[in-house]
């Protein structure tokens, strides 16, 4: 079996720099971005969710970025399938795949055990969708027919996880509670994860500068192409902060000031609870980011060998 050193995993919460970081220590180590970001994943969603653009994709190539429409599903299965796939890719060619993202659900499935669980399945979603449009509740009945301890544990308004549930419990014949054992298989790779921390009136103030400046580079402007092209409150961008303060803001009549403050104000209560689920994973390293240079040498250690080795995976490590 291939062995590689320990893949490198860069996280932390919204506005703390990562993308920032990885660009900077591209500039000493040959690597490419495997994005763990659960919404960069959506095409035509690029100013709110702070996605790399084509010069900064230039000089860093990063996967799983643009490849599900915002009304298609990308599940944390999904990510780990891809992300393990690109890993020997990458590193076959010589370079460095390093995990790039803050959603913990992605990184857990990639670096734990996870669960093989049938992939999302879009006829089916949209007729249970559908369903809940004709009968407001009708999921959660399903549910508490079908999967009673799912029932029990996903909040009664989360309809994502309902749904999820339910499409699993029906394209398996078992249900989801008994399938979700977390004793799954694992990728076959080691990691070495960095946490991004920096203190909260810090990341209070970096939050709302991008916010900010996502109003400017035009945030409406691209909701309101979303909306022209189908994609409203039933897909990715009402599922997403600042998009669904955008369309809130429409509404109810806001005016962009208030909606930025909404959204700045979403983005922080999210922050807290992200920097609690990332808190879980075990960090092997925790720094400000603001010094990739000794950052750097201990993201990296054993992938010197790799590359002696023409890039082939056989260094010590795993």
């Amino acid at each position: 079996m291939i062995r590689l050193p320990p893949v490198p995993v860069i996280t932390g919460c919204t506005a703390t720099g990562k993308t920032a970081l990885a660009l900077a220590l591209a500039r000493d180590y040959p690597i490419e971005v495997i994005s763990a970001d659960s919404r960069q994943v959506y095409r035509y969603m690029d100013i709110g969710t702070a996605k790399p653009g084509r010069a900064e994709t230039a000089a860093l190539p990063h996967h799983l970025i643009d490849i599900a429409d915002p009304d298609g599903c990308f599940s944390a299965g999904s990510f780990a399938r891809e992300a393990a796939r690109l890993i020997l890719e990458i590193s076959a060619r010589g370079a460095v795949p390093v995990i790039v993202g803050g959603t913990g659900l992605y990184i857990r499935a990639l670096t734990g055990p996870f669960d093989d669980l049938p992939p999302a399945h879009p006829a089916l979603r949209t007729v249970l969708s559908a369903c809940e449009a004709s009968s407001a509740g009708f999921l959660r009945r399903f549910l508490a027919r079908l999967d009673p301890v799912s029932s029990k544990t996903i909040g009664a308004g989360d309809a994502v996880r309902t749904l999820r549930a339910l499409e699993i419990t029906i394209l398996s014949g078992r249900r989801a509670s008994v399938l979700r054992t977390g004793a799954g298989r694992r990728s076959g790779f080691t990691f070495r994860i960095a946490r991004i921390e920096i203190p909260g009136a810090a990341l209070r103030a970096r939050i709302s500068l991008r916010v900010n400046r996502m109003m400017e580079d035009g945030l409406e402007a691209e909701v309101g192409r979303l909306l022209a092209m189908g994609y409203g409150r039933g897909c990715a961008p009402g599922r997403t902060i600042g998009y669904r303060e955008v369309l809130d803001s429409i509404d109810a009549g806001r005016s962009s000031e208030e909606t930025t403050t909404a959204i700045v104000n979403g983005t922080w209560r999210f922050s807290r609870r992200q920097r609690n689920m990332l808190g879980r994973l075990p960090a092997d390293l925790v720094s400000d980011g603001g010094d990739p240079a000794s950052l750097g040498p201990a993201l990296f250690e054993g992938w010197d060998r790799s590359f002696a080795d023409g890039g082939t995976g056989s260094a010590e490590g795993s």
